[in-house]
């Protein structure tokens, strides 16, 4: 086998190549190159670099934003299914959670259309007009994710009480394997909660500048950003590739 086909071949261009063929996984590319686009047009303008680098980046920021909006137009849907499927959920909390989340986002991501017909100049609307969709899609978001921390925390506390209640009957010597095994089962739930209560505390402050709940400069929000697209990416390779194995 020549060079060139031991590198096009290569397991790891397979591995990226299949979480790129995703939706999903191609977002979270462009939206970690857009945040950090964000990161390096105001470092540049604080360190003082030429206004052709900063307006580069900034367009950078701006069309791979406006290609992202592009791409999620339809997913509103998606996220109301996920809304009526909440509905079956016995869990009060949860169902109110996940309803509220998945409306959330719904609403978010209309609203996120509007600002896309805008910018794409499909339709325009008036400035007062595309302020106010701006903020509401803000609100919207963070709502949503607002109602997913919600949701965490109230499974890590479920989790917590699920793993005192086993580590008692190992304790005790009852069911010794059987409890173990439940152990390891419920860390690995509480790791993956904890990765998602992260990721949603650190992506809330991005609404919540819009809003202006907080004075964050552009490069933080753009840092934030981008730690959180990596950490969904994280995510989403290993949803694709455990489910190909």
């Amino acid at each position: 086998m020549t060079v060139v086909h031991q590198l096009v071949l290569h397991p790891a261009v397979t591995a990226a190549l299949k979480v790129g063929s995703t939706t999903v996984g191609r977002d979270k590319l462009y939206r970690a190159v857009q945040y950090y686009a964000r990161f390096l047009a105001y470092y540049c303008l604080r360190k003082g670099y030429s206004k052709e680098t900063v307006a580069r980046l900034q367009a950078l920021k701006s069309t791979l934003g406006l290609s992202r909006k592009l791409m999620r137009i339809g997913k509103p849907v998606e996220h109301l299914q996920a809304a009526v499927k909440g509905l079956d959920l016995t869990d009060p909390v949860l169902k109110f959670t996940t309803i509220g989340r998945q409306l959330g986002y719904a609403g978010y991501l209309v609203n996120d259309t509007l600002v896309w017909l805008h910018s794409a100049k499909v339709r325009p609307f008036a400035p007062a007009t595309f302020a106010a969709i701006q903020q509401r899609a803000a609100r919207l978001w963070f709502t949503g994710i607002a109602f997913s921390i919600v949701s965490s925390l109230y499974k890590l506390y479920g989790l917590q009480q699920r793993e005192q209640a086993v580590s008692r009957g190992v304790a005790a010597g009852e069911k010794d394997g059987a409890a173990k095994a439940d152990l390891r089962t419920i860390k690995t739930q509480q790791a993956a909660v904890r990765y998602q209560l992260t990721q949603d505390a650190l992506d809330i402050l991005i609404p919540a500048g819009t809003l202006g709940y907080h004075s964050l400069d552009d490069g933080t929000i753009g840092l934030v950003g981008t730690v959180t697209s990596f950490m969904g990416l994280r995510s989403q390779i290993q949803k694709v590739l455990g489910a190909s194995k």
